[in-house]
């Protein structure tokens, strides 16, 4: 008989044989985004701002019920390792899973015409940050292992940064979702 994870250590063995629990732990775009989950054009200019500006966006949409322990949790794990990558992309979430922090998870974009220094690897401005709030560590990996993999793609990106407003930017997420290979596409 398989052996169940530890409390707090993700999915039990048995549990990721099991379709329908696999399933659940890896939600589909369409129950995480919306076209309310999308900023086209942030006024922020500094790191601090930007995630105090999505902060205040996903709180007044009611996705987070402690708008302050968001802005500390991002701003502490933004300080420890910078979630900005090259290409453009930073990929905000908090160090530690908190569900009882959202109401529902969600998945959330904001974009900068200009960007923003985030401390990128390649030392560019950031122009796209997706915030990842996820209840299950395996669902936000899987999450962020997609996400990577779209905006690896220059023409992607750029066709995330040239679309006009945010109907146009969440048709462009999702097309690109629709075109992940295979091992990354929902099961």
């Amino acid at each position: 008989m398989p052996m169940p994870a530890p409390a707090g250590k993700g999915v039990a063995v048995e549990d990721r044989e099991n379709p329908a629990l696999v399933e659940a732990a890896d939600p589909a775009l369409a129950e995480l985004f919306e076209l309310t989950h999308v900023i086209s054009e942030l006024k922020a200019t500094t790191r601090e701002g930007v995630i105090s500006e999505v902060v205040k966006a996903v709180a007044q949409r009611g996705l987070v019920s402690d708008a302050r322990w968001l802005e500390t949790a991002l701003t502490e794990r933004e300080r420890m390792v910078p979630t900005a990558m090259p290409n453009g992309v930073a990929f905000l979430h908090a160090r530690h899973r908190a569900a009882e922090k959202f109401p529902k998870q969600f998945l959330f974009l904001a974009r900068s015409g200009k960007g923003v220094a985030f401390g990128s690897p390649d030392e560019r401005p950031t122009q796209l940050f997706f915030l990842l709030a996820l209840r299950k560590d395996m669902a936000h990996l899987r999450w962020l292992a997609r996400l990577s993999w779209i905006c690896r793609n220059r023409t992607t990106v750029a066709n995330l940064l040239k679309v006009p407003g945010a109907e146009e930017i969440a048709r462009a997420l999702r097309l690109a979702v629709e075109e992940l290979p295979g091992n990354l596409k929902q099961r």
